[in-house]
């Protein structure tokens, strides 16, 4: 093979060659690697913001309809007030729907937190079953 007059193979296969070609190929690996992680952190900034402020949309969403919620009742109690000329029997009579489906709710809770309701029924009926079985087979 020939050589040019500087002693250097024209394809690199000199030990400086090869060691400048690997040192040229870790600095655009590296280039590589910074870049790929730069756009990773940019995706991830991205997606952490688009969450965030879903989160908030989503978080503010029922306190909104719960204001919503009392500023219609406190609407309507002013409403009643103006034919009753008072706002306390509006108020009882906004109020009144609630107040009966909240101790329906309690009668409702209390009767299932019964003592009586504590006793272990299934448990009571398959040992007599099974009490009634043993002493069918057994005489």
């Amino acid at each position: 093979m020939r050589q040019p007059p500087d002693g250097n193979t024209p394809d690199g296969n000199t030990p400086d060659g090869t060691l400048a070609l690997l040192i040229a190929a870790l600095r655009a690996g590296t280039a590589h690697v910074e870049a790929l992680l730069t756009l990773a952190r940019t995706e991830i900034d991205g997606n952490l913001r688009a969450i965030v402020s879903l989160v908030a949309i989503v978080g503010t969403i029922p306190i909104l309809l719960i204001v919503t919620f009392f500023l219609g009742l406190d609407g309507v109690v002013k409403l009643l007030a103006l034919p009753l000329g008072s706002e306390a029997p509006a108020a009882l009579i906004v109020a009144a729907p609630f107040l009966i489906m909240a101790l329906w709710l309690g009668w409702l809770g209390a009767r299932r937190m019964a003592l009586s309701n504590l006793e272990p029924w299934r448990t009571w009926r398959q040992a007599k079953r099974t009490i009634r079985e043993v002493a069918g087979t057994g005489g």
